[in-house]
């Protein structure tokens, strides 16, 4: 019996010796290998949509070797369409910087944002003229150059409302995307149509007499830009299969005055809902930089805020030193580190990667993969697969925000799927 087991261990010792280098990979890096594979499944004629939210960018993250970096990028690279909101300006004009906030890289860092595997942007957000006018041009270019295709800006105002078209190799289906922006004030408002532009929905405040005689003052969208963006998915409807719009919304201003801004506002949910009245097949939110629920409306679904997915907006290698990175995804923060140097909410450092299965016209499936951002260290803004304890947390909180829609998410292990139709 000794002998035996004495020969099962050195069977055992051989093996873990023949497996060599795979023993330095984190213990998480089968399941996460095998677990994307299964889920990265396809059937003929199938298009795969992904689409993340804000993007703030300024460091290489396409080449990290953790499987929780590695396969969330490879449920990127390889959809058919990879979408974001490209929140950062790519030029060679830093000496043009007007706010206080420096989202800005060189033209050759667009090659970096292919790399990730994001390939349809939109533009129309309040970052896009940080750098002004030239700013705003030498993005386009550096985007067109590498083969990111983008919406929502232009070289005039009426390329700026042109829809997007993305081409998928051997499909005949036609995806374009409207991009748009809404602030809480009009100073992104195209001043010359003939110039660089962005695509806005400016808002309004007007002064309304209650019953009670008191006065109140109501904001909201101007409805000639509604009707305008009605008119543009109109057109983009008659030309192309599927239509997505993108809202990036500034509700109010993020101080954290205003508390964790995860639901829309009424006055808001109309011009996404005006979308699909208008033809939009999705309509995709980014802006208040934490998630919003999810409203399956009229068949078509609303992602009212996907949040944040890359969040460089400090610099790394300015990090406090004392922020140690930490590892272990289970864990918020490293223990050594009080909460009062957490500089950002839970809430804004989480989020989902959407992953969409389309067959012609018809959208077959909605999975939401939980994705944390990383808060702390070397690797600050960096998103990778959630840890299951806070993936079901972060579907638990989808479910929460998406329930007052009707809207039903089911958990399915490391992540969760939409509920379509009855």
């Amino acid at each position: 019996m000794r002998a035996a087991r004495l020969a099962i261990l050195l069977a055992a010792l051989l093996a873990v010796s023949a497996a060599g280098p795979a023993l330095a990979q984190s213990p998480e890096a089968a399941p996460w290998d095998d677990r994307v594979t299964r889920l990265l499944r396809e059937e003929p004629g199938d298009v795969i949509v992904t689409a993340v939210g804000d993007v703030i960018f300024n460091e290489k993250i396409s080449d990290l070797p953790e499987p929780d970096h590695r396969n969330l990028l490879r449920l990127l690279r390889e959809a058919d369409v990879a979408y974001g909101n490209l929140e950062f300006s790519i030029n060679e004009h830093p000496e043009l910087q007007k706010p206080f906030y420096n989202f800005r890289v060189g033209r050759d860092f667009a090659w970096e944002v292919a790399a990730t595997g994001l390939n349809l942007v939109s533009l129309a957000n309040n970052h896009a003229l940080d750098f002004g006018t030239p700013g705003l041009l030498d993005c386009m270019k550096a985007l067109e150059q590498s083969g990111i295709t983008f919406a929502g800006a232009g070289r005039t105002l009426a390329e700026a409302r042109t829809p997007a078209r993305r081409k998928i190799q051997g499909q005949k289906t036609r995806l374009a995307l409207l991009s748009y922006m809404r602030y809480w004030t009009d100073r992104y408002r195209c001043a010359d149509p003939a110039g660089p532009c962005l695509a806005t929905i400016n808002p309004a405040v007007i002064l309304v007499a209650k019953a009670d005689g008191t006065v109140e003052a109501v904001e909201g969208p101007i409805e000639d830009d509604v009707v305008a963006m009605e008119d543009d998915v109109v057109l983009a409807k008659r030309h192309n299969d599927v239509v997505f719009v993108s809202l990036h919304v500034h509700d109010v201003s993020h101080s954290r005055a205003f508390g964790i801004q995860d639901a829309t506002p009424k006055n808001e949910e109309i011009t996404y809902r005006r979308a699909v009245d208008a033809g939009a097949d999705l309509v995709l939110g980014t802006g208040p930089h934490v998630l919003r629920g999810i409203e399956i409306y009229k068949d078509k679904p609303i992602f009212y805020s996907l949040g944040d997915f890359i969040y460089q907006y400090r610099t790394p290698k300015k990090i406090p030193v004392d922020l140690v990175h930490q590892r272990d995804s289970e864990i918020e923060r490293p223990p050594n580190v009080p909460a009062a140097d957490r500089r950002d909410p839970r809430q804004v450092m989480e989020t989902v990667l959407v992953r969409m299965t389309m067959n012609g016209t018809a959208l077959r499936r909605i999975e939401l993969v939980p994705v944390t951002i990383d808060d702390t260290g070397p690797l600050f803004g960096v998103p990778r697969l959630a840890s299951e304890k806070r993936g079901r947390e972060i579907l638990e909180l989808l479910q929460r925000l998406s329930a007052p829609y009707g809207t039903k998410i089911v958990v399915k292990g490391w992540y969760g799927e939409v509920v379509l139709g009855p």
